[in-house]
């Protein structure tokens, strides 16, 4: 629950800050309102939480715990139970999400986006939401009976091509570095997924064993290593690419960097994640023999890592936010 908060306060904070928080429309009545405006970044908080922990849960199941494709163990069930709760809550949040954008796109109160049905289903913007809310619902129903880890790898599948529409209408220009952008940062969102959700899943399922712990904790620091290093380079091309199509060019990517809203966003965003990398590698190196004790100071650290990542995620709404 504090990470949830420390996310919420974190995107609202930073909309003000960089100047994209929601504001009355200036065209006269007959709009979304104000209200509804600030929905759609709040329902995106809910769905991404949802997504990591829906994630989180499948990864678990399949990599954490694993029973080399054999039947699930208590752990192992619990999480499958999780996985499907959350992708409920993610594909409910998406559905949401997919309305609200469209009413804000067509500037039309909600309640009269049904007069304008075929127009809102042609918005790419809603169309990508909409796939991926259909995807989800497979995703909940479908892993909701699973029993081994090998047929959960097939929700993880589902779960992956799940985020993947959305990331494809971020930048829907056609300039080379657009495209780029684009395709830096489908491999971004996945990662960063796998990362923030590995984590999560590690606090909530590898406590349950303290003997079983040290074989989860080494799984999670291997999809940990791999998922940061995906996400650093993912990040920097996708960052570069979306500066360039802000100031025009290559050449001014420097510019935007340091005289945006946006660029100073992804600034915050870049420390959150070199801070992330920093404790990984810390509590990994000088808080795992503390596990052969109490295990505190290495939880300590675990939880600190969840609420900057909380912070990573508020900043990367207030980012999709800000133009």
């Amino acid at each position: 629950m504090s990470a949830v908060i420390v996310a919420a306060l974190t995107m609202v904070i930073a909309l003000y800050a960089a100047g994209s928080e929601p504001h009355r429309s200036d065209e006269g009545v007959g709009g979304p309102g104000l209200f509804v405006k600030w929905l759609l970044p709040l329902f995106h908080l809910v769905s991404t939480l949802a997504t990591v922990g829906c994630a989180g849960a499948l990864l678990a199941a399949v990599v954490l715990l694993r029973t080399d494709g054999g039947p699930l163990g208590l752990q192992g069930r619990r999480a499958i139970r999780d996985a499907s709760n959350s992708a409920i809550i993610w594909a409910a949040a998406t559905f949401v999400s997919a309305v609200l954008t469209a009413a804000i796109l067509l500037n039309t109160p909600v309640d009269l986006l049904r007069l304008r049905l075929d127009d809102a289903l042609a918005v790419p913007e809603v169309k990508a939401l909409l796939i991926t809310g259909i995807l989800v619902v497979a995703l909940a129903v479908g892993v909701r009976r699973v029993q081994t880890s090998a047929a959960a790898l097939l929700g993880v599948l589902v779960a992956i091509g799940a985020l993947v529409p959305p990331a494809l209408t971020t930048f829907p220009r056609n300039e080379s570095y657009v495209v780029l952008a684009g395709a830096a940062l489908v491999l971004h969102v996945i990662s960063a997924t796998t990362w923030v959700g590995g984590l999560a899943g590690l606090v909530r399922y590898g406590r349950a064993s303290r003997s079983g712990l040290p074989l989860v904790l080494e799984r999670y620091s291997q999809v940990a290593l791999a998922s940061s290093i995906v996400v650093l380079v993912s990040g920097v091309i996708s960052a570069v690419g979306r500066l360039a199509a802000k100031g025009g060019g290559y050449d001014a990517v420097f510019d935007v960097l340091t005289t945006k809203a946006y660029g100073g966003l992804l600034l915050a965003k870049t420390v959150a994640f070199v801070i992330l990398i920093i404790g990984g590698w810390f509590h990994r190196r000088h808080a795992i023999g503390d596990l052969e004790t109490s295990g505190h100071r290495f939880w300590q650290l675990v939880i600190g890592e969840l609420i900057v990542m909380a912070v990573a995620i508020g900043l990367s709404i207030a980012l999709a936010k800000t133009i």
